[in-house]
């Protein structure tokens, strides 16, 4: 009688009915911010609460949030961006986020999670291998699509990029061709 007394485990009541993070939702959100810029870029409006703002230099910062938290772009919560090529980094976002390569940081903000959001910094200091085992780590596949997609929304053709990753010693062959062949076949 005792035996189905040993299946019971009570600690599975401590999140049973926390919400569970869906993606898409997620997306959907960073979406609509990017959208909205872009729009109001286009429109010539300067409304007192952006996510963008031109500078003097004729730069753009660029700081996404999704309800009022900060989405983590490279590891940085402002990102500056020429002027002239805005609009085509707002492109490239708009497609890496519906690709779902900026999940990690757009799950991050919505749960305020500075740990975990920390984890997509380029900086040694704050990467974190996800073989190491820790919550909110990133794979080396996951990083590899965010610096492509970073890439090609600075203007760098995908032979370019492929070359120039090939040159460092950061990701294999094998993963290149694997996020090169991702990204030509969603062109």
């Amino acid at each position: 009688m005792a035996g189905f007394l040993e299946l019971i485990d009570n600690a599975l009541g401590t999140h049973f009915n926390a919400p569970v993070y869906k993606p898409e939702k997620g997306r959907a959100k960073l979406v609509k911010v990017i959208d909205k810029a872009a729009a109001q870029r286009a429109a010539g409006e300067t409304p007192p609460t952006r996510s963008w703002k031109t500078g003097s230099n004729g730069a753009v910062s660029f700081s996404p949030k999704i309800d009022g938290k900060p989405v983590l772009i490279g590891g940085e919560a402002v990102n500056y961006v020429p002027g002239d090529r805005f609009d085509t980094f707002l492109e490239g976002l708009k497609a890496a986020v519906q690709a779902g390569d900026l999940d990690d940081e757009i799950k991050a903000a919505l749960e305020g999670d500075e740990a975990g959001s920390a984890f997509s910094a380029p900086k040694a200091s704050r990467n974190v291998s996800a073989l190491s085992g820790e919550r909110g780590a990133r794979s080396p596949m996951s990083n590899l699509r965010s610096s492509v997609g970073r890439s090609l929304s600075n203007g760098r053709s995908l032979e370019e990029i492929e070359a120039a990753l090939k040159a460092g010693s950061k990701f294999s062959a094998q993963d290149i061709d694997a996020v090169i062949a991702e990204k030509r076949a969603a062109s």
